[in-house]
Order: structure tokens, then C-alpha cells, then sequence
């Protein structure tokens, strides 16, 4: 059993942890692609905190990477050095104390990390102008919450059923929320769209960043799945779909079939997915 904080920019098997009601089956991958000199996607698995965390980097000279090395670590650090319990105690509700009080603490979180990535381009010239996109999950009791700000997304797999559960902070999706289209003129607009990779919401970018919080009960056999654009942006939410669901004994395996299908399709970016299954123990 995985105890302690796994970093990676390559792959990792699949572990498991356990708590009272639930086992947790997690790996990630991460991958270069075709065309960038740097990885600057970064991956924090936690399992002694059920804490979950991708991030997408920005900026010339390898600051994207600095900073979404530090929107994770301070992150993981936050829920390490605070006195958020890491599971309920006996007799206690699964729920946290209440939603409002985990989403509290996961805002808090990437809210340092913003100011963190701030006052390091501050005292590192050669790091100024970047940013990051940051989402992070973490499980209590019988259920999941979350946090995410960009557009690296989190989905979850219940039965055949992929469905995403965050929305981008783009000029994208504001674009498509702002407008009455048919699913048609959608996807003509998502495709031909001439500033897809422009973000509205990133940390680092300013003082103030808006998080978007959610949680959801969990229920046997989900797989919460975390990815960087690298791999929606390539290969799609439908083509996804079918290789998580193909691949479903094995999310190891899942991981390096999306990896590959991403660099099949040029790989035009950094490719980073983490799986995350909950089964009833």
C-alpha cells in the first residue's frame, strides 16, 4: 500500500489505500508529447490524505513548470500541515463537518498557492509572467470534493457514463456560455474557435483568483479521472470515453492507452491523466 506523496512526470503502477468504508485505486501518467522541449504539466498523488492534484504550467524558461510544481506542493502541504482530519472518526457523519468547511479549506489552499507562485516570479525574475491551472480532489467519508481553476478538468466514469464535472475558465467556454447554440453550431464554434487556449481564470496571473468548488457523494465503482488540455484538447471527450471504458480493468493501462492515442494525434502539448477508482470496502 502507497503511503506517502508519489511526484512524477512518468507513469505509476496502480496502488490502492484503503479507509473504513472505501478503497482507493489510483495511477498517472505523464507524457511530453510531439512538439514541446519541456513537461510542464506536474501530478501529485496523496494517498495518506486521499488528495488528488493536476496542474498545467505556464511561461517561458521552465517557469510553467516551476509554478505548477508549486500550486501542487503547497496544496498537499496545506492539508499536511493543517488540522483537517484525514478521515471521520467513530461515530462521526461521513460527510466532512459540512461541505462549506472542506470547500473552505481547499480555497484556501490553492489560494496560498496563487499568492506562493506570486512572490516567487517576484523574487526570481526569470520566472515572471507564470502560471498554472490547478485541479484537486480529495475524498472523506463517502464523499469527494474539489477544487480547480483553468482548464486542466475532472470527470468521472459511473457505469459507461463519462461526464465531465468541471467547466473551464476559458475565452472557449465563456464564448459557448454566452450564446444560444445547437450542439452543431457548438461544436463548429469549438473547433474553428481562434483562442481556444486562452484562459480567464489561472493562478499566478493576479492577486485575487476565483475558485470553483463542488463535491459529490461517491457511489461503488467510480472513477474520478483528472486531465491537463494536453488530453481533452486531442483526443476529445468521446474518444476518451471509449478508451477509459475499453481499458476499464486497468486503469494503469488506461492511462498509457490515453498517453498514446493523445501522441497518435500529434501530440501538440503536454499529456497528463490521473485515475482515481473508489470501491466499496
Amino acid at each position: 500500500m502507497q503511503t506517502s506523496k508519489i511526484r512524477s512526470q512518468t507513469i505509476t503502477g496502480l496502488e490502492s489505500t484503503l479507509t473504513e468504508r472505501w478503497e482507493f485505486r489510483y495511477t498517472a501518467a505523464a507524457d511530453i508529447g510531439q512538439r514541446r522541449e519541456l513537461n510542464e504539466d506536474f501530478f501529485l498523488l496523496h494517498p495518506d490524505r486521499n488528495l488528488y492534484i493536476v496542474a498545467d504550467g505556464m511561461g517561458g524558461h521552465a517557469a510553467g513548470e516551476v509554478a505548477s510544481h508549486i500550486a501542487g506542493e503547497t496544496i498537499a502541504a496545506y492539508f499536511d500541515e493543517t488540522d483537517v482530519p484525514r478521515r471521520p472518526s467513530p461515530g462521526q457523519s461521513n460527510r466532512f463537518q459540512s461541505d462549506e468547511s472542506l470547500h473552505h479549506h481547499l480555497v484556501q489552499a490553492v489560494k496560498i498557492a496563487n499568492s506562493t507562485i506570486i512572490e516567487e516570479a517576484a523574487d526570481r525574475p526569470e520566472t515572471q509572467g507564470m502560471g498554472t491551472t490547478v485541479t484537486a480532489i480529495i475524498f472523506f467519508g463517502d464523499h469527494a470534493y474539489w477544487a480547480h481553476v483553468g482548464d486542466s478538468r475532472l470527470y468521472r466514469l459511473r457505469g459507461d457514463e463519462l461526464q465531465p464535472l468541471t467547466r473551464d475558465h476559458s475565452l472557449l467556454e465563456r464564448t459557448l456560455k454566452s450564446q444560444d447554440l445547437s450542439a452543431r453550431e457548438a461544436e463548429h464554434l469549438t473547433e474553428h474557435f481562434p483562442y481556444k487556449n486562452v484562459l480567464t481564470r489561472a493562478l499566478g496571473s493576479r492577486y485575487v483568483v476565483d475558485v470553483d468548488v463542488d463535491s459529490a457523494a461517491l457511489e461503488d465503482g467510480d472513477v474520478f479521472v483528472l486531465t491537463t488540455d494536453g488530453v481533452h484538447d486531442v483526443i476529445g471527450d468521446d474518444r476518451l470515453g471509449d478508451v477509459l471504458r475499453h481499458h476499464r480493468s486497468d486503469w494503469h493501462l488506461a492511462c498509457q492507452a490515453v498517453i498514446q492515442k493523445a501522441n497518435q494525434a500529434g501530440g501538440p502539448d503536454n499529456i497528463t491523466i490521473a485515475c482515481i477508482e473508489a470501491r466499496s470496502s
